[in-house]
Parts: structure tokens; C-alpha cells; sequence
């Protein structure tokens, strides 16, 4: 009997998404952590920014709050994506535990956030030019993470040396010790299929923006 062709893996957007597989899904949490680190640090100072009206928040606090973020998401894990986006969840997260830390050192000036109607300025503020250049960063990255984990590893060796090392078409071919065509097509397959992984739901609807493309 033939063995049936393997399906394709999900992506690490979508094993976020399946709790079911309880160890596949701390795996990628850990992965996702450790790419998007950034990001969520880049959200916590946006944030902190925009209730205190301060330009530059402490380093200390800022890393303060993605570990209060990270240990919340784990321990509570109360993110429906039937409900919105991931990305929106974590900021949503962020600012709860911003405008709680704030709360602990200054009562009587930051309210609770069951107060928002009393105080807006306690609201999710709007995601700034910052947060959005680091996701999509991390994004990218992400993409190449599953890239890699669903092609062969010398396609992925000649994509690595020619698209995100720059190194020339022909002296590619050379070090390889292979056909400048043999280069070319390989290029042309794996943007192919980088491409169709960007398409997928999962990160059409947590990253990309209206117009936007890629």
C-alpha cells in the first residue's frame, strides 16, 4: 500500500491557534516569543508613552511587562481568534498590564480599566509607526521560519545565500558547484512558495494591512 503524500504543516501562526496538541503549542508560543519580542516590547513603550506622556520608558518596566504579558497568556490562555486578531489580543494584554503597573505606583492618578467610560485616556491607544515596522519584521521572519520547515534544506541554502544574503546568482552557482539555472529556477520555486504562505489566512489576517502587499 502507498503511503499517502504528508499533508502541510501548519504554520506557526496557525499552531497558536490549537491548544489541542498541548506540547506542539508550547513550542511554537516559545518560538513565537523569542521572534516576536520585539514587537511586544516596542507595544509596551508605545503604550507607556501614551498614559504617561513620557518619551522614554524604563527598560526595566518595559521588560517587566512582556513577562507579565508572556506568563498571563500561559497561564490564562483566554484568546478566541474567533473573536479578532492575535496581534490585537496581545496589545489588549499589553495595556492592561501597563495601565495596572502604572496604577501600583501612582493610585490616585491611573484608574482602573473598568473606569475607560470615566477616563478614555486609558483606552487602547492606536498602534504607533514603531509597532508596526517591528511586526512586520518579526512577520517576515515568521514566514521564513515556516519556509524553511517546508522545503528541502539545499533549496533552502541557495534561497538563503541569494535572497537574504545578496550573494550574486553565478557566484552562488559556483560555491554550490551547481548550474547558474539550476540557481535561477530553485530562486523562482522558493519566492513561489514563500508567497503562498504569505497568502494564508492566518497571516493575512494578523499582519498585512489594507494595500498593503507582498
Amino acid at each position: 500500500m502507498v503511503n499517502p503524500l504528508p499533508t502541510t504543516s501548519l504554520s506557526l501562526l496557525s499552531r497558536l491557534r490549537h491548544e489541542e496538541d498541548r506540547v506542539a503549542w508550547q513550542v511554537s508560543w516559545k518560538r513565537f516569543l523569542e521572534l516576536y519580542h520585539a514587537p511586544l516590547m516596542a507595544t509596551a513603550s508605545g503604550i507607556y508613552r501614551h498614559h504617561t506622556r513620557t518619551a522614554t520608558p524604563p527598560q526595566e518596566f518595559l521588560e517587566d511587562i512582556v513577562s507579565s504579558v508572556v506568563a498571563d497568556f500561559f497561564t490564562k490562555n483566554r484568546f478566541d481568534p474567533n473573536r479578532g486578531r492575535l496581534r490585537s489580543y496581545l496589545r489588549m494584554l499589553t495595556n492592561a498590564k501597563v495601565v495596572d503597573s502604572l496604577r501600583k505606583h501612582s493610585p490616585f492618578k491611573y484608574s482602573s480599566l473598568e473606569d475607560n467610560d470615566l477616563h478614555p485616556e486609558l483606552e487602547l491607544p492606536n498602534e504607533t509607526s514603531e509597532e508596526r515596522d517591528s511586526f512586520v519584521k518579526s512577520l517576515l521572519a515568521t514566514l521564513i521560519e515556516d519556509l524553511r520547515e517546508q522545503i528541502p534544506l539545499r533549496q533552502f541554502e541557495i534561497f538563503e545565500m541569494v535572497k537574504l544574503k545578496g550573494v550574486a546568482p553565478e557566484r552562488a552557482a559556483a560555491e554550490l558547484g551547481v548550474k547558474r539555472s539550476v540557481v535561477d529556477n530553485t530562486v523562482y520555486k522558493v519566492m513561489k512558495r514563500l508567497r503562498e504562505i504569505a497568502t494564508k489566512p492566518e497571516y493575512q489576517d494578523e499582519y498585512f494591512y489594507e494595500g498593503s502587499s507582498f
